[in-house]
């Protein structure tokens, strides 16, 4: 971690947009909010977070998607490239860029080490990136009677001032709720 006293990257740019951010993320939430009936439930423990929703689509539909990791990927708000470094049968590797609101303004990369259990589960841990300390998670896929209840957990620590943890754990709670919205809306289409 970062002391207070030792300028970084996010606090350079970080603590320029810290009240800005903090509004339009606040904004944005009803907005989306009121474009979809859909129920996304967020919920926080530390550093890690867990969304989940029933999206009324069949599960392979689902997997369809959420194992289409470059289009899928870089549909979401957060990320803005994705590349498929290898794969061997369940096994893959994908480096990710990400810039959001959480990033304070920085493009902040990641390389992931993925496990898919065929139609049921997706497994990943950051093996190296960017200021970032942990980054891990896993979704899950359920058949429901109205279609797939999808539950994506992810741990993410930043390298990142205490002062900015606050807005940082809001601002990913909005953006994880914006990408749940964006991966359902994704799921939709024909």
């Amino acid at each position: 971690m970062l002391s207070h006293s030792r300028l970084s990257p996010w606090a350079l740019r970080g603590s320029a947009l810290l009240i800005p951010l903090a509004i339009i993320s606040a904004a944005a939430l009803p907005a989306a909010q009121a474009q979809t009936k859909l129920n996304v439930q967020v919920e926080q423990q530390g550093n890690t977070r867990t969304a989940s929703m029933t999206v009324p689509v069949p599960p392979q539909r689902a997997w369809e998607v959420l194992t289409d990791y470059v289009a899928t990927g870089e549909a979401m708000p957060d990320i803005s490239k994705v590349q498929l470094l290898s794969r061997q049968g369940n096994s893959l590797r994908l480096r990710q860029a990400y810039q959001a609101p959480y990033t304070f303004g920085l493009t902040i990369s990641a390389e992931l080490a993925v496990t898919e259990t065929p139609k049921t589960a997706i497994h990943f841990r950051m093996i190296k990136g960017d200021l970032i300390s942990a980054l891990s998670g896993s979704w899950s896929l359920t058949p429901t009677q109205s279609g797939t209840r999808l539950r994506h957990t992810i741990t993410l620590v930043p390298e990142l001032p205490g002062v900015m943890q606050p807005l940082f754990a809001q601002l990913t709670r909005t953006s994880l709720r914006d990408s749940m919205l964006r991966l359902s809306a994704l799921m939709e289409k024909p």
